[in-house]
């Protein structure tokens, strides 16, 4: 039987700054622990600024983030947002009071903003349409389940609301996240 002789490392020397160095000149797994955890608080701190009375639906001006107006004439001084989700179309394309299914989801316009539910009856996963401008809500092409406006059930054989998704507002387009559900009575500015 053969014997393996096992080399522990020494432990680390602390240098002068404080930070654990190897006389091999490899990192410390500390070391490395702080450096990352130090990366990730950096990035999750970084964050969009919005001036005071700016929707932030600016036009996007190459990048740069100077102060002043764009070549549109559009204050510039935001940071660019970043969209997340499927491009549902312009701001504009959303007047309040209104509804319109888009594939999996409908995007609604109400007195305190914009939101987003599913177009799939939570009964039988039968794809129904956006409400009615007149009577604000919708019914089940399958089986006759009743949704108002805001996706709450109004008569069966439906049981559950319509799942409301994530809605953002991204230089005058509107982005839903259908992976990010939230609560029925989320909205989103629409100013």
């Amino acid at each position: 039987m053969t014997k393996r002789h096992l080399d522990l490392v020494p432990p680390p020397s602390t240098s002068s700054e404080g930070a654990a160095d190897r006389e091999d000149g490899c990192m410390t797994r500390r070391a490395i622990l702080a450096t990352l955890a130090a990366a990730a608080l950096t990035a999750c701190s970084s964050t969009t600024v919005i001036a005071a009375g700016d929707s932030g639906a600016g036009t996007d001006d190459g990048g740069t983030d100077d102060a002043g107006t764009d070549d549109a004439g559009t204050d510039s001084s935001t940071v660019a947002c970043k969209p997340v989700g499927t491009n549902a179309g312009a701001l504009t394309g959303y007047p309040q009071g209104s509804w319109k299914a888009m594939g999996k989801f409908i995007v609604g316009h109400d007195a305190d903003g914009l939101f987003a539910f599913s177009t799939v009856c939570t009964h039988d996963g039968c794809t129904i349409g956006a409400p009615s401008a007149t009577t604000g809500a919708t019914v089940c092409p399958c089986h006759g389940a009743r949704f108002d406006g805001n996706g709450a059930v109004v008569q069966g054989p439906a049981r559950n609301p319509l799942p409301h998704y994530a809605l953002m507002v991204c230089n005058g387009k509107v982005y839903v996240d259908t992976s990010s559900e939230v609560a029925a009575s989320t909205r989103t500015p629409a100013a």
